[in-house]
């Protein structure tokens, strides 16, 4: 069987939270990012950070960004180049909601369709593109697009063979983008505790 790879997005500039998002404290870990990576630890054979440098007080292997900017297609370039697999499976730091069956649901799909560049979850907001299963076929078209000045996973997944994985829910996709986003999720959180 395939090595199962994990790779956890926290790399952004995090405007909109008015600091890094990676780094705020969540449930019982002194960052938000330590939380996804422990979480993720039991259902891949290795999980990895994608961020422009090491900024974690925990250790776990990091993958730097190859290029200057922020967006999503620089860091899969970066992951792809550094890692021989065939596929990742995406997680944005953001998303803590994300549970066990969604990822087992988009893994099974990504299994039963091994010609699908790219397995995305469609919730009722639309398309999840940074909770998704990414191929390594995809890799010239991240640096065709990368060249053009083009950063959109959206326009990578119009361009490309993608499946899409219906969810009739949105909530496991909710991110935290603002502190009032944040401040909810905390609550959520110990609310099912």
């Amino acid at each position: 069987m395939a090595e199962r790879t994990a790779v956890i997005l926290a790399g952004g500039r995090s405007r909109r939270m008015g600091r890094d998002k990676a780094l705020l404290p969540f449930s019982d870990y002194a960052t938000l990012a330590e939380y996804q990576y422990r979480r993720l630890q039991p259902l891949f054979d290795r999980v990895y950070l994608s961020a422009k440098e090491s900024k974690f007080p925990f250790d776990a292997p990091l993958i730097p960004d190859k290029r200057s900017g922020h967006s999503p297609l620089i860091a899969l370039e970066s992951i792809f180049a550094t890692l021989d697999l065939p596929e990742i499976f995406l997680l944005a730091v953001d998303l803590p909601f994300v549970d066990t069956p969604t990822i087992e649901r988009l893994q099974s799909a990504a299994r039963s369709h091994p010609e699908a560049q790219a397995i995305v979850p469609r919730s009722p907001h639309g398309l999840e593109p940074l909770c998704a299963v990414y191929r390594r076929s995809l890799l010239p078209e991240i640096r065709r697009m990368l060249e053009e000045d083009r950063h959109r996973l959206q326009t990578l997944l119009a361009r490309s063979d993608t499946l899409e994985v219906a969810f009739d829910r949105s909530d496991p996709f909710a991110n935290l983008n603002r502190p009032q986003e944040y401040e909810k999720a905390k609550k959520v959180l110990s609310a099912k505790c």
